[in-house]
């Protein structure tokens, strides 16, 4: 050691556990031969660490380290591309419409992510469909989230600029009223007709006289609570024809590619004309072959064998489908935004192969329907004194 320190020999980590063991750079290392040949010592190598020696490891294993490089190649150029596109939020549009107007503005599962703009692509979203009030598209990795939120109003979706009336869908009593634009037909406590004017799309233009000179139609806008009242009287049949399954089932694939199709089925399995069938489809894949723009789509129809034979209901199961029935009523109120106050239903017995489902739903209802504004209706009449007067000679 004292004549490595003599010719210049850096050692460092020195240990001594029987053996000596140190650390020493490489060059150093082939310096170090004449002195342990003159001091008849053998030194052995036990570990090489450092950027030279992991360099011929890789060497060694070029196939390991390539695999590894490769799989982060594709890891970085598979996710520079848009891979799924989520709708959420709609409620009168359906995925296949807002999925329509998204691939118009060359929006696709495939394409490039520098290519997406979102904010283009909301601000286009909303020039299509008017009456969504807002749109989020928000890029997420490979996914894109668009996201929407339907404007509330009473004014379904009608021409934007065409002047029409807001009437009552149902009789009911105002429980309050703003106008927006238009004029108030009605006052809050009074009770309302169907298809009665609630708020009149006519705005009057009078002159000093408080006369009317001028009727200018708009589009009415506002909104009107009704507390409304729905009785109904549902007849229900004791007879029906009841479905009797055979266990059988028999799948069809249809494949559309393009503006071709074709049907894939087994030739052995054929449709008994004898029966019926429930038939069950499921859309299993549809995708755009990109850049080809080439639509796949493949649809599995599942035909479910039954027959059908006469039969009564029991006194239970009219119970039961009334039931069914008076729930659908409810719930068909709701998804229509309707909130419900207070409903109650009876089934009575009318004769022996009737009854009749019958009851009273009391709702609030801010909806309202349109009415179109006839061209009378804007024709101011005109009074005998206002262009001049007329007299006799005396």
């Amino acid at each position: 050691m004292n004549m490595c320190r003599h010719h210049g020999i850096c050692l460092w980590d020195v240990k001594c556990a029987g053996k000596i063991y140190f650390s020493i750079c490489v060059e150093d290392f082939f310096r170090l031969m004449p002195i342990a040949k003159k001091t008849k010592v053998s030194p052995h190598i036990v570990e090489k660490i450092g950027l030279p020696f992991c360099g011929a490891h890789v060497r060694e294993k070029w196939t390991f380290y390539s695999g590894v490089l490769f799989f982060f190649f594709l890891l970085f150029f598979f996710s520079s591309f848009v891979w799924e596109i989520t709708y959420t939020g709609q409620k009168s549009y359906s995925k296949e419409t807002l999925k329509k107007t998204v691939e118009s503005m060359k929006v696709y599962t495939g394409m490039k992510r520098s290519r997406l703009d979102c904010d283009a692509l909301e601000k286009r979203m909303r020039e299509v469909h008017p009456d969504i009030s807002w749109v989020s598209a928000e890029e997420k990795g490979s996914l894109l989230k668009i996201s929407i939120k339907e404007g509330k109003g009473g004014i379904e979706r009608d021409a934007v600029n065409e002047p029409k009336h807001l009437v009552a869908l149902y009789d009911g009593v105002v429980q309050s009223i703003r106008v927006n634009r238009g004029t108030a037909c009605v006052k809050v406590g009074q009770r309302v007709k169907k298809g009665q004017i609630l708020i009149c799309g006519i705005v009057p233009v009078t002159d000093d006289n408080n006369v009317i000179v001028e009727k200018i139609p708009v589009l009415a806008k506002g909104q009107v609570s009704l507390l409304a009242e729905h009785p109904f009287e549902v007849p229900i049949c004791t007879k029906y024809e009841k479905k009797l399954y055979t266990g059988k089932v028999y799948t069809n694939w249809f494949c559309e590619m393009g503006n071709q199709s074709f049907l894939v089925k087994n030739p052995l399995r054929r449709l008994d004309n004898s029966f019926q069938y429930d038939i069950i489809t499921d859309v299993c894949a549809n995708h755009i072959i990109h850049p080809f723009e080439y639509s796949v789509q493949v649809t599995k129809k599942e035909y479910y064998e039954y027959k059908t034979k006469k039969a009564e209901y029991s006194r239970n199961e009219l119970k039961s489908v009334g039931w069914e029935k008076y729930q659908s009523m409810l719930e068909q109120l709701k998804s229509d935004g309707m909130e419900l106050v207070s409903h109650s239903a009876v089934i009575k017995q009318i004769d022996e192969s009737t009854w009749n489902l019958q009851g009273n739903i009391t709702f609030l209802c801010e909806k309202m329907g349109t009415q179109k504004i006839q061209q009378q209706e804007i024709i101011v009449e005109q009074t005998g004194g206002q262009n001049g007067t007329s007299g006799t000679d005396s």
